[in-house]
């Protein structure tokens, strides 16, 4: 009897160069109907195909950058390889003609030593990107730049104005105190005349204003730091899900209470009591563009200096 325990049991797979021709032939037979001209006609190999294409997509890239420098007389730095060699790799594989200026502009503001563009993650971004994303967040970001430039100048007009407005209102509180107490002096019972009321109620309203007046600066600056909120539509499912992957977008969820405010007498020669109710809760889901967002979109936008 024959033990046929020890025989190998190694399979050996030989693949002939007559089949790796035949899968080969097929694969650039597929792929001369998606490049043009034909690979054939080219007279390249695949691999060289494609390494040409690249490497004329990092000239032109290049070139762009090189033209926005000296169009906006930027002052030139080095920058490491470690940074350069991920934007050029990214860069050759772009065939959008928007972010192909997208790239240049990247690189050229990478290499502006007036700038502080350094964060490796751009790159990466801006392959991972569509136009129509990137179109649309350069608008949002584009909106938020206008309302800061809108509030920057409210604010600047209001600390101009806000000592004058502080001294009239300080004014207009002290003579209804004043004009308060020799009313009260004049009445001869313990009931608070109606002109009283009337004295106490402009006092009121006057230092409410003042406290308005006091934190409107501390509102406007919170205004301006408020990430930009996108319009609802201006992205399909699936290119939002893409800029909340990479970190431009995020969904935020905020809260409202309204109130009533209650006005209850209190003793006859005092002012009334304030109770605030809550009545209703509300809130409100929205998606606002990140810092990341902001600051990715600024490195892909061309600085224009004088």
């Amino acid at each position: 009897m024959t033990n046929n325990v020890g025989i190998s049991s190694t399979v050996k797979v030989d693949i002939s160069s007559t089949v790796l021709e035949k899968s080969i032939n097929t694969a650039k037979e597929f792929l001369d109907k998606l490049v043009t001209p034909a690979i054939e006609e080219v007279g390249l190999l695949l691999r060289d195909s494609v390494a040409l294409w690249r490497f004329n997509n990092q000239v032109r890239i290049v070139n762009r950058a090189k033209a926005n420098c000296e169009r906006n007389n930027i002052s030139l730095r080095t920058i490491s390889l470690k940074l350069l060699c991920p934007l050029l790799e990214g860069a050759s594989l772009e065939e959008d003609e928007t972010l192909q200026d997208k790239w240049a502009i990247l690189l050229a503001n990478m290499v502006d030593s007036d700038q502080n563009v350094q964060n490796h993650v751009f790159p990466y971004i801006l392959g991972q990107i569509s136009s129509n994303e990137f179109l649309f967040l350069d608008r949002v970001f584009q909106e938020k730049q206008e309302r800061v430039r809108l509030l920057s100048e409210e604010l600047s007009k209001f600390r101009a104005e806000k000592p004058e407005i502080v001294a009239g209102l300080s004014r207009t509180i002290l003579d209804l105190s004043a004009q308060t107490d020799e009313e009260k002096k004049s009445i001869q019972n313990h009931w608070v005349s109606p002109t009283v009321w009337k004295l106490q109620k402009k006092k009121r309203e006057a230092e409410n204003e003042l406290r308005l007046v006091q934190h409107r600066e501390s509102h406007i600056a919170y205004r301006m730091a408020a990430p930009e909120v996108l319009p609802d539509g201006g992205l399909r499912d699936f290119e939002l899900s893409n800029v909340i992957r990479l970190g431009l977008v995020k969904l935020v969820q905020e809260t409202y209470a309204s109130s009533q405010t209650l006005e209850i007498p209190n003793d006859p020669d005092k002012e009334y009591l304030h109770v605030d109710l809550e009545i209703e809760m509300e809130s409100n889901d929205h998606h606002v563009l990140t810092e990341l967002g902001e600051l990715f979109v600024a490195a892909c936008t061309e600085k224009e200096k004088a």
